[in-house]
C-alpha cells in the first residue's frame, strides 16, 4: 500500500536500479512545504547513525508438501545455494547498516523450491528477539494486494466474477455504489491495474486502537474517493481501489475477505503464519515483527498502527509463506499438490491488462511490470507507517526474490536489496542508453520544445489539504538544444534525456524511458518507465509553481517586514511616551484607559481594519510555521499521521481568507473616508493585495477547504 505512494501509499518507488530515482523523490516528498524557498530545510530524510547487528537468525528450506519442477528454462539458476546465501548475507548486511534496519526477512525461489528463505537482525529491538525467516511475520504493505487479486482472479475462474463487469453488480447488497460519473462504468479490470480514476486518499484507514477497525463497508463508505478521471485512461494507484476489489470477492461469496483468503489461498498453500486479519489473532502461530522508525542515531521501536483498508495492505506473513505463494505464481497456480488457480488464468493474471506504451512498462493485472521493458519482471512493492518489502518475479527463469523490512526508511528500500540479488545473477539488464539522438531530424527541436513544461504528478489528490504535495513532486522539463530534454523535481533527481524515436526519450547514463503522448502537438500525458503507477499531466500556466510560488512567497516576506516594522514602531513609542507618574496614580488611570480605551476601539472601524491587517499577517505567518513543524515532526507521513500542529494549521486558511476580505474592505473605506495618513492607506493597500494573492495561492494549493 502506498502510504502516501508506492507507494508510497506507499508512494511508488522506482523499480529495478532506480534506487537513486527513488531516494530523490522520496527525499522530495518530504519536503512538502508550499514555498521553494523554504523546502531545502526538509530534504532529506533520515540520517545516519551507528551500525546495527544484523547477522542471521534462522534459515528455513522448502516449504512443506513442495515437490520439485522442472524450470522454464533448461538452465539452474542457483546452481549452488551456499554460494547464494553468501551473497545476500552480504547484500543484507550492507544494506541493513547502511539504511539502519532493525531486522529483515528474504525468500529466494526457485520454481516449486525455496533456495534461501532467512532471517536477519532483530524482530523487536526492545526485547532482542531475532528474526526466524519460518516464525517471524512482517508487515507485507501492499504486496499483500497480491493475494487480494488472486482472490479477484479465483472469482473469475470460478464463474463468480467477471473483470469487465460493472462493479455495481457485485454490490446490490452493499451500501457501497460507484456513481455514474462518466460514461463506462469502473470493472475489476480498471482495479487491478489502477485505472479506475479514483481521487486518490493518502491515510490507507491506519487507527492506533484496534477497536477502531470497522467493516470494509464502512470503511468504503465513510472514506469513498470522487472519481475524477474516466476509467481506463491513466494509472491514478487506489488503495481505495484495492479494498473495493476485496469487498465485491467478500460480497460475491458472501463471506468477510479476511475468512475468503484465509480458506481459498492461504489454508491450501500452508501458508500458515499469513493472515489480513487486524490486530494479528493471539493464536496465529509465531509472531509479529515490532514496528520500528528511524531516528538520529539508529532506529527505535514504535506504536503499532492498524490497517482498516485490509485488502489494500494489513496481510503479514512470513519470508517462507511468501516464497510459498511466489511459487504458485512461478508454477501456474500450483505449489505440490495445493493449486489456487488454473494455469490459464495464472496466464491470464500475467498478461498486460493496461498498455502504457510499446517502450516503457505496463500493467499486469495487480502486478506492474519492472525493470527495463525486455527482462519480463513483475512485481509489486510494499510500505507502511513503519514496513517496507519487495516482491520479484522472472517467470521465464521461474525465480522470485522476496524481501522485507521492519521500518520504514527512505535510505533502506528492499527494492534496492532484491535488484542486487537479481543483478548478482543476470536476472535483469542493462539498457545501453544512446549518448546521440537516433537520427537527424529537424523537427527534434521542436518536438523538445513541445514536451518542456511542467508535469504534476496522478498520485496526488486532486482536492484538499493534500493537493499541496503536488507542487513538491512535479516534474520539470526543459528543453537544452539538439532535441535532448532535462528533467528535475524543485533542482533535484536532474536527469537528461536524449530522444530515441519521436516523443520517446532515453536516460542520459542510465536506463530510464520518459515517453510523451501528444495530440497535435500539444502533449496530454507523460509517462516513465521507472514510474508504472503513475503519469503526468501538464499544469496550466496559472498554476505553475513560480506562480504560485509567488503569490504566497511575496505576501509572507511583507507580511513578515510589516510585523517587524509594527514591532520597531511599538517598541520606539512606548520609549518615547514613558514618563514618571506615582505607581497608584498610574493603576488606576492604566485600568480607565484600558478599558475605555477598548471600547472606543472596538466601535472605530479604522482601528478595526487596522485590527485586520494586523491579524492577516499574524494568522499567515503562524499558518506557515505550524504546517511546516508538522513536517519537521512526521516528515512525508504528515497527511498520514496528521500531528497536531499540522491539524491546527490546516483551520487557519478559511480564517486568512476572512482577514484578507476585512483588510482589502477596511483599505477601501479608509480611502473614502480619509482615514489615516497616505502612507499608511498604501500599506494597508498593499496588504489587501498581498492578502488576496496569498488566498488565491492557498486556493490553487487545495488548503481552503473549497
Amino acid at each position: 500500500m502506498t502510504v502516501p505512494c508506492e507507494g508510497t501509499n506507499e508512494m511508488i518507488r522506482s523499480p529495478a536500479r532506480r534506487s537513486d530515482r527513488s531516494r530523490a523523490i522520496g527525499r522530495s516528498a518530504l519536503s512538502s512545504g508550499l514555498l521553494a524557498a523554504v523546502v531545502v530545510s526538509l530534504l532529506i530524510a533520515g540520517v545516519s547513525g551507528p551500525v546495527l547487528a544484523s547477522g542471521p537468525a534462522l534459515a528455513a528450506g522448502t516449504p512443506t508438501g513442495a515437490q520439485e519442477t522442472d524450470a522454464p528454462s533448461d538452465e539452474v539458476v542457483f546452481d549452488d545455494p551456499e554460494e547464494l546465501e553468501a551473497l545476500v548475507d552480504e547484500v543484507m548486511a550492507e544494506e541493513m547498516a547502511d539504511g539502519d534496519v532493525p531486522g529483515a526477512t528474504v525468500a529466494v525461489v526457485e520454481g516449486d523450491e525455496t533456495v534461501l528463505a532467512k532471517g536477519y537482525g532483530e524482530a523487536d529491538l526492545e526485547t532482542g528477539e531475532p528474526v526466524r525467516a519460518n516464525e517471524t511475520a512482517f508487515m507485507t504493505g501492499s504486496v499483500g494486494k497480491l493475494v487480494t487479486w488472486t482472490a479477484v482472479m479465483q472469482g473469475v475462474e470460478d464463474g463468480t466474477l467477471d473483470l469487465d463487469e460493472d462493479v455495481n453488480t457485485y454490490l446490490e447488497d452493499s451500501a457501497v455504489e460507484i456513481p455514474e460519473t462518466y460514461d463506462d462504468p469502473v470493472t475489476l479490470r480498471h482495479l487491478g491495474t489502477h485505472t479506475a480514476g479514483f481521487d486518490t486518499r493518502l491515510n490507507p484507514g491506519l487507527a492506533d486502537d484496534p477497536d477502531e477497525v470497522t467493516s470494509l463497508e464502512t470503511a468504503l463508505v465513510e472514506t469513498q474517493p470522487e472519481r475524477v478521471s474516466p476509467p481506463g485512461a491513466e494509472p491514478r494507484y487506489s488503495n481505495w481501489g484495492t479494498m473495493l476489489a476485496g469487498h465485491v470477492v467478500a460480497e460475491a461469496h458472501d463471506t468477510t475477505f479476511e475468512e475468503y483468503v484465509q480458506s481459498e489461498v492461504f489454508e491450501p498453500l500452508e501458508m500458515d503464519h499469513s493472515t489480513f486479519a487486524q490486530p494479528v489473532p493471539e493464536d496465529r502461530p509465531g509472531e509479529l515483527a515490532a514496528p520500528h522508525e528511524p531516528t538520529a542515531d539508529g532506529a527505535e521501536r514504535a506504536d503499532r498502527l492498524y490497517i482498516n483498508w485490509r485488502p489494500a495492505g494489513s496481510m503479514s506473513a512470513t519470508s517462507t509463506d511468501m516464497a510459498t505463494f511466489a511459487s504458485a505464481h512461478l508454477g501456474d497456480g500450483a505449489v505440490g499438490d495445493a493449486r489456487i488457480l488454473e494455469q490459464e488464468t495464472v496466464e491470464t493474471m500475467h498478461d498486460v491488462h493496461h498498455e502504457r506504451h510499446p517502450e516503457i512498462n505496463d500493467w499486469r493485472y495487480g502486478f506492474y511490470e519492472y525493470g527495463p521493458p525486455e527482462d519480463d519482471l513483475i512485481a509489486h512493492s510494499g510500505g507502511l507507517l513503519h514496513a517496507t518489502s519487495k516482491l520479484v518475479l522472472a517467470p521465464e527463469e521461474d525465480v522470485a526474490v522476496f524481501v522485507s523490512y521492519n521500518v520504514r526508511n527512505e535510505e533502506a528500500l528492499p527494492s534496492d536489496a532484491a535488484d542486487r540479488i537479481l543483478t548478482a545473477y543476470d536476472l535483469t539488464s542493462t539498457t545501453d542508453t544512446p549518448e546521440e539522438a537516433f537520427g537527424e531530424d529537424d523537427n527534434a527541436g521542436e518536438r523538445a520544445d513541445a514536451v518542456a513544461g511542467e508535469y504534476d504528478l496522478s498520485q496526488v489528490p486532486d482536492d484538499g489539504p493534500e493537493q499541496a504535495l503536488g507542487v513538491v513532486t512535479r516534474l520539470s522539463v526543459d528543453a537544452v538544444g539538439d532535441g535532448r530534454l532535462e528533467s528535475d523535481t524543485l533542482g533535484f533527481d536532474e536527469q537528461e534525456w536524449v530522444e530515441t524515436e519521436p516523443y520517446v526519450y532515453h536516460e542520459v547514463g542510465g536506463d530510464d524511458v520518459l515517453v510523451a503522448e501528444v495530440d497535435d502537438g500539444e502533449v496530454q500525458t507523460l509517462h516513465l518507465n521507472s514510474l508504472p503507477v503513475v503519469t503526468f499531466q501538464p499544469v496550466p500556466l496559472s498554476e505553475r509553481t513560480l506562480v504560485v510560488g509567488v503569490a504566497v512567497g511575496a505576501p509572507l516576506v511583507g507580511f513578515a517586514l510589516s510585523v517587524l516594522g509594527w514591532a520597531t514602531l511599538a517598541v520606539w513609542r512606548g520609549w518615547q511616551r514613558r514618563r514618571v507618574r506615582a505607581r497608584a496614580e498610574a493603576d488606576a488611570d492604566a485600568s480607565m484607559t484600558i478599558r475605555d480605551g477598548l471600547a472606543s476601539r472596538l466601535r472605530s472601524r479604522s482601528w478595526l481594519a487596522r485590527a485586520a491587517g494586523v491579524g492577516l499577517c499574524v494568522v499567515s505567518l503562524s499558518f506557515v510555521g505550524l504546517f511546516l513543524a508538522g513536517f519537521a515532526a512526521a516528515g512525508e507521513m504528515a497527511f498520514v499521521t496528521m500531528p497536531l500542529s499540522l491539524r491546527v494549521a490546516l483551520v487557519l486558511p478559511p480564517v486568512v481568507a476572512l482577514l484578507a476580505a476585512a483588510t482589502a474592505v477596511g483599505s477601501a473605506l479608509a480611502w473614502s473616508d480619509g482615514d489615516w495618513s497616505g502612507r499608511a492607506r498604501l500599506h494597508q493597500t498593499a496588504l489587501a493585495v498581498l492578502g488576496l494573492a496569498f488566498v488565491w495561492g492557498l486556493f490553487q494549493l487545495g488548503l481552503l477547504g473549497l
